[in-house]
């Protein structure tokens, strides 16, 4: 079992989701790439340390979504919004069960039954949940509309006013051993 107790969400990270060691600590447990694998930190903290790297921290990226988005529960987060990085949780973020799933590896999803659906990501994963179709979708959809609001944010053109060359020009009078101030 491949136990790390380091780790940032990057461009391969699929999802996140909370598991209990045999000692009852609540661990990660990410799916990345082809890998899967366990993290000896709860997922929030995962989330954090990688938005911490990046500049910025849980509770400003909630605010961000709450901010962008209209007034909604459980925000989906944007982790590196240059990457393309958001992820959206299934369920309400404090408990152990929610997944974390990264927007742009959500492929498709399938219902298997009532409230419960098949989410087939990159890599070729299948994740099952016990969630109805529709909730998941409106899920994904807050995340798509962050991912939107963002990138129009991004792409926004920026104004610089140019001041005209004015000022002081100071130098060293090597004679008299002191500064000389002359007006531009």
């Amino acid at each position: 079992m491949d136990v790390r107790s380091r780790h940032l969400i990057n461009e391969k990270t699929v999802l996140l989701t909370g598991e209990y060691n045999d000692r009852g600590e609540l661990w990660s447990r990410v799916i990345e790439g082809e890998e899967t694998f366990l993290i000896r930190k709860s997922p929030i903290t995962v989330i954090e340390e990688t938005l911490l790297h990046l500049g910025s921290n849980f509770l400003g990226a909630r605010r961000s979504a709450k901010y962008l988005l209209t007034p909604t529960r459980m925000h989906p987060i944007s982790v590196n919004p240059q990457m393309g990085i958001l992820l959206f949780p299934t369920k309400n973020i404090k408990c152990h069960c929610n997944i974390w799933f990264s927007l742009i590896h959500v492929k498709t999803i399938n219902p298997v039954g009532i409230n419960q659906i098949e989410v087939l990501t990159s890599f070729g994963h299948t994740i099952l949940i016990d969630m109805s179709e529709r909730a998941f979708n409106n899920k994904r959809q807050k995340a798509v509309q962050l991912q939107d609001a963002i990138t129009n944010n991004l792409n926004c053109p920026l104004n610089f006013y140019l001041e005209p060359k004015k000022g002081f020009y100071i130098s060293k009078n090597p004679k008299e051993n002191n500064y000389s101030l002359e007006k531009k």
